[in-house]
This record gives C-alpha cells, sequence and structure tokens, in this order.
C-alpha cells in the first residue's frame, strides 16, 4: 500500500479496532483499496494515526466477513474474486433472489411497496443527475450500493423466509456491487434502476412469474458486465 493513499485520519487515539473496522472496510468496498493490494499494519496505522493493536484487531474481523485474506509469509491483502468466484456468486443470487422475489409477491405489505418505490425514486434521482467528477462519481456509486443494497433486502425480508434471507446475506459481496456499480455507464445505471420499477410493478401485481423473470435478468446483466468488461481490469486470472 503506498503511503500516498488517501485513507481518512481518525479523530481520537482511543479509537477502538471496530471504528478502525469500519474505516478499513469502507476504503475495500469504494475500491480506495485494491483487490489484492498487501495492508501493512504499520502503515495502515500511521494513515489512521492509531497503534497497531486496533489495526490487528480490525483486519482479523476484516478475514472474518471475507473481505481481507492472511497469506503466510506474505501478510494481509484485500481479497481477490476469480472469474469462477464471481459465476458462482451471482449464478447463486440469480437463483435465490429470483426465488425471494416470487415468495415476496404473497407477502409483501403495501407499506413495504411504498418504501421500495422511495428507493426508486432516490436512485433514479442520483443516476439522472450530471457527474462532473471522478470524486463525484465514487461518492454517487458509494450511495448507490447502499440503496440497492437496502431495496434487495427489502424483497429478501419480504419473502418471509429468514434461512434464506441468512444465506442471501452471506453471499452478497459489497465490493462487487460497488465495482458493478461503478464501471455501469449512466445509461446502463438508468436501465437497471428500470429493471426495478419493473421489480416493483411484478410485486404490486402480485405477478409471481414474472417477479422472478426481471429479478433473474437484473442480477445476470450484473453478471455478465463483471465477467466481461470488469474482471479483466480489476480482478486476478482464473486460480488452478
Amino acid at each position: 500500500m503506498a503511503d500516498s493513499i488517501s485513507l481518512p485520519r481518525l479523530p481520537s487515539k482511543r479509537l477502538d479496532a471496530v471504528e478502525a473496522y469500519h474505516t478499513i472496510r469502507r476504503s475495500i468496498i469504494d475500491g480506495v483499496l485494491k483487490p489484492g493490494e498487501r495492508l501493512v499494519e504499520e502503515r495502515l496505522a500511521r494513515h489512521l494515526g492509531v497503534s497497531r493493536t486496533p489495526i490487528r484487531e480490525a483486519l482479523a474481523m476484516l478475514e472474518v466477513e471475507g473481505l481481507v485474506k492472511s497469506i503466510p509469509k506474505k501478510g494481509t491483502i484485500v481479497r481477490t474474486f476469480s472469474r469462477k468466484e464471481i459465476k458462482d456468486i451471482y449464478d447463486l443470487r440469480i437463483v435465490l433472489e429470483g426465488y425471494a422475489a416470487r415468495q415476496a409477491t404473497e407477502y409483501i405489505t403495501e407499506q413495504e411497496l411504498h418504501h421500495m418505490r422511495v428507493l426508486y425514486e432516490e436512485m433514479e434521482s442520483c443516476i439522472r443527475r450530471p457527474w462532473h467528477s471522478p470524486e463525484e462519481r465514487a461518492k454517487r456509486v458509494r450511495y448507490l450500493t447502499s440503496k440497492n443494497n437496502e431495496f434487495h433486502g427489502l424483497i429478501t425480508k419480504a419473502s418471509r423466509n429468514s434461512r434464506l434471507e441468512a444465506v442471501l446475506t452471506q453471499i452478497v459481496e459489497l465490493p462487487l456491487i460497488f465495482r458493478a456499480f461503478f464501471w455501469y455507464s449512466q445509461e446502463q445505471l438508468v436501465r437497471s434502476n428500470h429493471h426495478h420499477l419493473e421489480i416493483i410493478k411484478a410485486l404490486e401485481e402480485r405477478d409471481a412469474e414474472r417477479a422472478e423473470r426481471i429479478m433473474e435478468r437484473h442480477i445476470g446483466v450484473a453478471r455478465d458486465l463483471l465477467l466481461n468488461e470488469f474482471f479483466d481490469a480489476q480482478l486476478q486470472p482464473d486460480s488452478v
């Protein structure tokens, strides 16, 4: 990790590991810390203005979450995803989130549908405004990633299947979603959010087959983007 990296300095010398964890985690999800990048405790501690102890504890928490990986004799790196891992994750999401959308047509409430429409409109407003700088784009993508995660989480919750919700919570990889959004053109973002609107309409009409079909197509588009456009630029080749 280069000394010039732009990580926020934390305000208090009494910072605990949880705060360090959240700061490093955001830097990974936002792409400030790149896949495969080595995370040196001493440098992280210096950039964040803390001792190495909370950094070490934060990295351990991130490893449990699957965002970093500890390699013997090499140290800790930001986790990379192979092509097969990306395909496996998104293929599983297609099946499970498609099923969640189908089930949600039976159980979703008017309040949940209203919340989904609000999220759709917030994302649409963000997408349609001009993006003037890379910094602004990164900020917008972070916002869209959060809103998108909330939108999909509502559908999973509306399936009223706690086991399905638990499985999806584990397999949804926020760094991958952020990177997919980052590589979308504005036109692709508009199209992606239009899928959200189509899903809402299918849920409102209690059309289970249509809700499932649109969700499957929606996630499939993101999978194909990561595999075809993003992978070669940012992620490691297939591991043997």
